[in-house]
């Protein structure tokens, strides 16, 4: 590989050790690398932006294809002299080194343009990135995640499944998403305790729901009790026992057994009928 990058010797260099509470394990082996990238290719002409790039793995095989720009987001300030030095190899590229927490940064005023998103996610904030990209901004035609597998699981699950749950349906909701790469615990340093997944994840053409903080609030409610009935989660809902008979979903449910679009139409109902 043309410029390779020796991450280990790079970490020793700049003395750098992975942070357990940022939930910090990075990957070495360019051959996975090359098959994460290899889901959001082409990338020649476009801006990507990387959540969390930590030494630079993932972010050396993005600029060895070319794109348009190149947006880094790392909290840690530990990895700004090793991503400088990076991006410094690839001049044709317009990098933009951003050292904050993604979750304070608008993600909106930085996308101008055809963009994709990727990203090895901490594991320990992997949900709440989820929820601040999804739905996705316009201009971004796919994202690649690599999770944890448990919470992969839960983000692609179907209902009456046991995994199935908030992220299911909020994702799902106005995204398609797709499994493409499990990565087992070796492949990580240090090695978590559990295995990994990647997820490619599209916006739909044919989104149902209306207003989507409205389904946030509704699915927060029903999988917060998720072993209550709906009408009981619900109940803060005026006429939620009105609006659950007129779409044909029984009072007694639970929130696991209500599929994606049910739930999609109960946040129509909701913004056309009531407040929540």
């Amino acid at each position: 590989m043309k410029g390779e990058v020796k991450l280990k010797e790079i970490i020793k260099e700049y003395n750098i050790l992975p942070k357990k509470r940022l939930g910090q394990n990075f990957i070495f082996d360019f051959n996975i690398l090359n098959k994460i990238v290899k889901n959001i290719m082409p990338i020649q002409g476009l801006t990507i932006i990387e959540i969390g790039p930590g030494p630079g793995g993932l972010t050396k095989v993005i600029l060895d294809n070319s794109p348009k720009e190149l947006i880094l987001i790392e909290k840690d300030v530990a990895f700004k002299k090793t991503l400088e030095a990076l991006i410094k190899k690839f001049p044709n590229t317009k990098t933009k080194l951003i050292i904050d927490d993604v979750l304070k940064i608008n993600l909106d005023k930085l996308i101008k343009n055809k963009t994709k998103i990727l990203s090895n996610l901490p594991y320990y904030i992997s949900s709440q990135i989820l929820l601040k990209v999804i739905p996705l901004n316009k201009f971004v035609t796919e994202a690649v995640f690599t999770f944890q597998r448990e919470l992969a699981d839960r983000v692609i699950s179907e209902s009456c499944t046991k995994s199935y749950s908030r992220l299911s349906v909020v994702v799902q909701s106005v995204c398609n998403v797709s499994k493409k790469l499990k990565l087992p615990a070796t492949v990580f340093y240090p090695e978590p305790a559990v295995e990994s997944c990647v997820l490619k994840i599209e916006p739909k053409n044919n989104i149902i729901v209306k207003d989507f903080e409205i389904l946030k609030v509704v699915t927060k409610k029903a999988f917060n009790q998720r072993r209550k009935k709906i009408r009981n989660s619900l109940k803060k809902i005026e006429n939620i026992s009105i609006y659950l008979n007129e779409l044909g979903i029984n009072e007694n449910t639970r929130a696991e057994d209500i599929p994606v679009e049910l739930y999609c139409e109960l946040a129509n109902l909701i913004l056309k009928k009531t407040k929540i």
